[in-house]
């Protein structure tokens, strides 16, 4: 068996855990070398992030800290390049190792790129984050995923190998958050690289205040909208937005919306509702469009 990086971006994350919790696991006794490796993105809060750099103290494992953020899709090139051996495991930073056969799952599989999911960890019913991922769990399967492999890829938790990783970088066009993922599932389906799925979950425990679930996905919608043409088929709320303006109804449903987009938002911070948040989420993207389409 060949080596294995381990490969983590990270910002605004404690992952120390994460990174012990990794070199505790059985799988790693299968290859002849591996390593870790955690590149902060130029976090701001260094009380948050300042407990990771112990993990450069331990053996097999580097941190290290870059000056400036560079973005969701390049710190993982970035991370790809410094990693010395053919098969690369990339998990975020804010997720959890839930069981001790993590890496015998992936190094069984013998695809070139595998994704494993993630399992919602918790129980948080004020929080509009875990309600949303809540809803979407059944999806999660591998069952389901493998429907539209391309469409259901996600960087929080994969294997790949570094050859691929290298000759298909991210696409660093999306620096801002959101669907950098969802157009990388697109380009390997394109370039005829497979992707398989599996049931290797890893926990996702760290749901973020109301309010800033909210402001990270109007990140992503503005990151959607610029993207939209790359992205057409790959997003519900995109079709919905074209649909509704071939129908020429887009702009008095934005004006609706907008109209109600304040009380949505105080509503959707103190009492979280999925149904209302689909409503903000189609009135913040339509506003977009509108906007855009101003003389």
């Amino acid at each position: 068996m060949k080596g294995l990086s381990i490969l983590i971006p990270e910002y605004n994350t404690d992952c120390h855990q994460l990174v012990s919790d990794l070199c505790r696991q059985q799988g790693l006794g299968r290859v002849d070398s591996w390593e870790v490796i955690v590149i902060d993105d130029g976090s701001p809060c260094t009380q948050t992030t300042a407990p990771n750099r112990i993990i450069g103290q331990w053996a097999h494992c580097q941190y290290i800290e870059l000056e400036a953020n560079i973005g969701r899709a390049a710190i993982r090139n970035l991370l790809a390049s410094k990693a010395r051996y053919d098969r690369l495991i990339f998990i975020d930073a804010d997720m959890a190792i839930i069981d001790l056969h993590f890496i015998d799952r992936y190094l069984d599989c013998c695809a070139p790129v595998v994704y494993g999911g993630y399992k919602v960890v918790g129980y948080h019913p004020d929080n509009l984050r875990y309600l949303y991922e809540r809803q979407a769990e059944p999806g999660h399967c591998a069952t389901r995923r493998r429907e539209h492999p391309d469409k259901d890829f996600h960087t929080s938790n994969y294997c790949i190998e570094r050859q691929i990783a290298i000759d298909h970088p991210l696409d660093t066009s999306y620096r801002e958050y959101g669907y950098e993922d969802v157009a990388y599932g697109q380009h390997l389906c394109q370039a005829g690289i497979g992707i398989e799925h599996i049931d290797n979950e890893v926990g996702f425990y760290d749901f973020e205040p109301n309010d800033h679930f909210i402001n990270k996905t109007e990140e992503g919608l503005r990151t959607l909208y610029s993207h939209r043409h790359q992205l057409a088929g790959y997003s519900r709320i995109a079709w919905w937005g074209e649909a509704l303006r071939q129908a020429h109804v887009a702009r008095p449903i934005a004006w609706l919306l907008g109209r109600l987009s304040p009380y949505l938002r105080r509503r959707l911070g103190t009492h979280p509702s999925l149904r209302l948040f689909s409503l903000y989420k189609l009135g913040y993207y339509l506003r977009l469009t509108a906007a855009r389409q101003q003389p």
